[in-house]
């Protein structure tokens, strides 16, 4: 209840709303149960969101558990179905998430709570640095970006556990968070166990690491807004932005401007390779790279980008 508490004190304000992303396992029930707390104290109209992908043979049991978990703390809930996609490339588990998230985002509330903690903090970290992720993907999870906080991100699993049982929570294990064909629950129940067993801080010392790589995020995000000049944080941007700049950072400028779209940079090398043939190509040339999400190319002197239809 502090760490939701004292989350909230630093952006929200007496009567402003705020929705719980709901999902009915230990993590949100937890912040449900703790934001719904602090709300009565703190004049802030508080609702939960599930959002019922479908993928589950029990989905509609969990969208019934939620229900009854909301009657019981007197929270309206709204349960959202949605669909998710399955040909976008970048695996099941993360196209689920980006329908979670947007379905969020469009709720017409002033703030929306999830329930990440810090060993999710931890499995953030190590799962972007292993698919080469730079210092954005290590900076992992901030405690805000934009209408989205994080209260929990200071608090270990062990802790919401021991909260849940001394309030007498109920929650829904499910049981694909144990399957480790899945790549976070391989590094959850693998690989960090094992990183433990010999540095015993190791998710502690992860979860810490993300803050200061966020801070150097942060610093790379102010470097782009100098590069980009009078130019509009925006696409198309003129090629002449990456020739005039260090390679450095015009590969900074490219990942940034990405990121603000809401997207993945390609891998480092196809990165440095594109970024080469942008600086280095004649305007008779025309670069191009084409991923699952969208697409960057070169057509009269910019640099465009466009997301499939």
């Amino acid at each position: 209840m502090r760490a939701v508490a004292t989350c909230l004190s630093r952006y929200a304000k007496a009567g402003d709303s705020i929705v719980v992303g709901f999902s009915g396992g230990l993590d949100s029930t937890v912040l449900l149960h703790a934001a719904n707390c602090v709300a009565k104290d703190t004049a802030l109209a508080i609702s939960a969101l599930h959002v019922h992908h479908g993928l589950h043979s029990n989905a509609d049991e969990w969208a019934d558990s939620c229900a009854r978990a909301c009657q019981e703390l007197s929270v309206p809930l709204t349960v959202l179905r949605v669909a998710v996609p399955r040909n976008t490339g970048e695996g099941i588990e993360a196209a689920a998430r980006h329908v979670r998230h947007k379905a969020l985002a469009e709720q017409p509330i002033r703030w929306i709570l999830l329930a990440h903690h810090a060993d999710d903090q931890a499995e953030t970290v190590l799962h972007n640095l292993l698919r080469g992720a730079g210092v954005r993907g290590a900076a992992g999870m901030p405690e805000s970006r934009g209408r989205v906080l994080r209260p929990l991100l200071g608090l270990t699993r062990n802790e919401l556990l021991a909260y849940a049982r001394a309030h007498r929570v109920v929650w829904i294990e499910d049981g694909s968070n144990a399957d480790r064909r899945y790549t976070r629950n391989f590094l959850r129940h693998e690989v960090l166990p094992l990183l433990a067993s010999r540095f015993p801080k190791a998710g502690e010392q992860l979860a810490g690491a993300a803050g200061r790589f966020g801070e150097a995020a942060t610093l790379l995000d102010d470097l782009a807004f100098l590069d980009l000049g009078a130019n509009p944080p925006a696409f198309p941007l003129p090629l002449s932005l990456f020739r005039d700049l260090p390679e450095a950072r015009a590969r900074n400028l490219l990942r940034t401007m990405l990121a603000w779209h809401d997207v993945q940079a390609p891998d480092e090398r196809r990165l440095t390779e594109f970024v080469r043939q942008l600086r280095m190509s004649r305007n008779d040339r025309h670069p191009r790279v084409d991923l699952a999400c969208y697409s960057l190319w070169c057509e009269g002197g910019k640099l465009c980008f466009k997301r499939p239809d």
